[in-house]
């Protein structure tokens, strides 16, 4: 290997190794999702990996292997978790407040989570957030309030950072419409709903 593909490898080296400090600063900090990270690290891996081989070897042609591939923006992409849609269910009554988006789940898949809210709520105590897998690609968050219990259907895995941005529209949603929600039955048609700018941006992108 000549000097000046030693130098060009040293640097893709660098590279790698900064893209991987960065990735884990990412999901330490809650900016992307577990699928994510294990999906970029094994490629950042891999490529360097085959960088130090060709470093070890003196093969440059490696160093074009390694550079080579779909582009990994478009694979973190490829797995960012989208919002598709959510229902808002009444704590007190038991029903639906609002859908919205596109939640195609079935009401008996989530009613047993949300029975066993209901239970914890009548006993006083703490209830946290729940994130459950449905399939490959679909996942569910619920997030429980003082009124009412949000569901999100995700595409992808969602990262601490979205979860934590529907905890705060959801108490910014409880917030807004207290003096509806106390009541025993609400008219879902009157509430204004934070959420709508977080499910319409997850669908355009």
């Amino acid at each position: 290997m000549s000097e000046d593909a030693k130098k060009q490898a040293e640097i893709y080296k660098s590279l790698i190794e900064a893209k991987i400090r960065k990735l884990i600063g990412e999901f330490a900090q809650g900016k992307i999702s577990r699928e994510q990270f294990h999906i970029l690290y094994e490629r950042y891996s891999s490529r360097l990996a085959i960088t130090n081989h060709a470093l070890f070897s003196g093969i440059p042609e490696a160093i074009s292997i390694a550079q080579g591939g779909v582009p990994t923006v478009a694979i973190k992409e490829a797995y960012t978790g989208k919002a598709i849609g959510m229902v808002i269910y009444h704590n007190q009554s038991g029903m639906v407040v609002e859908t919205l988006g596109e939640f195609d789940v079935p009401v008996k898949q989530v009613a047993a989570v949300l029975n066993d809210f209901s239970l914890m709520m009548r006993a006083n105590q703490l209830i946290d957030r729940r994130i459950d897998k449905l399939d490959a690609r679909q996942w569910l968050v619920y997030v429980p309030g003082k009124f009412t219990t949000v569901v999100t259907l995700f595409y992808n895995e969602p990262s601490t950072e979205q979860v934590r941005e529907i905890e705060r529209l959801h108490h910014d949603f409880e917030e807004a419409n207290r003096v509806s929600l106390e009541k025993e039955q609400v008219d879902g048609g009157k509430l204004a709903y934070p959420f709508l700018v977080f499910i319409k941006q997850k669908i355009k992108k």
